[in-house]
């Protein structure tokens, strides 16, 4: 999971860059509320933490323009405010969970798990489904429930894969692809998204899939579904 921290104090910005890095996330973080929205824009984050009082733009601005825009990624906001005006307020303005500073990390850890759950489309099998093709989280194998055919992915086809699904029928920016899978200080080569691609393409063509991964000219990648019916054989 790519965690975006939108907070000002460095200290405390470092300090969750750190633990949530040591418990397994991606972490990055920006210190002011206008290079904040910037990220998010990227659609490189699964969740964002995101403070009330920031620079430039505050963190109410920020949630109010973002579910304007339709964009429901899950927002935790982190304050120092902790009267129930406040608290209605930022629920009101769409946050998806709010905590107060000074916390426990345990107890962020434990909301991001939740938000999670929540917001991923995973079975309690840990499968996740587009069409009829199904990705597996646990043992990163693709398969179709139609077919029954199933092929296992390497962990870059598995980040690719994984991060398409979670954005099915929408155009993916190869900068996009790239930064969430390899990051943004990565020194990967521009052409690697398409060789990975390439490779995906032909595992989910073995499955026999009624999905593809369509190339837009000049932009990037989308994953389709191709006249999917469920009881189709």
């Amino acid at each position: 999971m790519n965690i975006l921290i939108v907070e000002d104090e460095t200290g405390l910005r470092e300090a969750l860059i750190k633990s949530l890095t040591d418990e397994g996330y991606s972490a990055e973080g920006a210190p002011d509320g206008e290079w904040g929205l910037d990220l998010i824009h990227t659609g490189i984050y699964d969740l964002v933490i995101l403070d009330i009082m920031l620079p430039k733009i505050n963190g109410l601005e920020i949630l109010s323009s973002l579910r304007k825009e339709n964009n429901r990624i899950p927002i935790i906001l982190l304050t120092a405010r902790d009267t129930l005006h406040d608290k209605i307020h930022g629920m009101d303005s769409g946050a998806d969970d709010y905590l107060t500073k000074p916390f426990e990390m345990e107890e962020l850890f434990a909301r991001i798990r939740m938000l999670s759950r929540r917001f991923h489309q995973v079975t309690i099998d840990h499968i996740l489904q587009s069409g009829d093709l199904e990705l597996n989280l646990k043992t990163y194998e693709i398969s179709s429930n139609n077919t029954g055919k199933k092929i296992k992915l390497g962990t870059k086809e598995f980040q690719i894969l994984e991060y398409m699904m979670h954005n099915t029928e929408i155009v993916l920016s190869r900068n996009q692809i790239t930064e969430k899978v390899w990051g943004f200080d990565s020194d990967a080569e521009y052409n690697n998204v398409d060789v990975y691609i390439s490779f995906l393409r032909k595992k989910i063509k073995f499955t026999g899939a009624q999905v593809k991964i369509q190339s837009v000219r000049g932009v990037g990648y989308l994953l389709q579904k191709i006249n999917y019916t469920k009881n189709s054989k």
